[in-house]
């Protein structure tokens, strides 16, 4: 099956969140796992983070989520990989 371009949006307020800060474009927020099944190896938590697409024509907002596991292997191949990231303007470091 193929992967759809469409954003998935719970409804506002369901998630338990286990950081009680605002929820903001690319902030982390740690999130229960609320349907976790008993007696199963699935993550007691997860972190969240609201993104939007690379610009253009079907650009999207949507709110992936990640395991302490996943951040910390991007982290890991962020700091391999320096040449490669992007870098912030003065004026958005700024103002977020």
């Amino acid at each position: 099956m193929g992967r759809t371009n469409k954003a998935v949006v719970p409804k506002k307020g369901t998630a338990d969140q286990i950081d009680k800060v605002p929820v903001v474009a690319g902030r982390m927020i740690r999130v229960r796992n609320t349907k976790r099944p008993k007696f199963t190896n699935a993550n007691t938590q997860y972190v969240a983070i609201w993104v939007e697409g690379p610009s253009g024509k079907d650009s999207t907002e949507e709110c992936l989520l990640f395991t302490e596991n996943a951040i910390e292997e991007a982290r890991y191949r962020a700091s391999k990989n320096a040449e490669d990231l992007t870098k912030k303007g003065f004026w958005t470091d700024l103002t977020d």
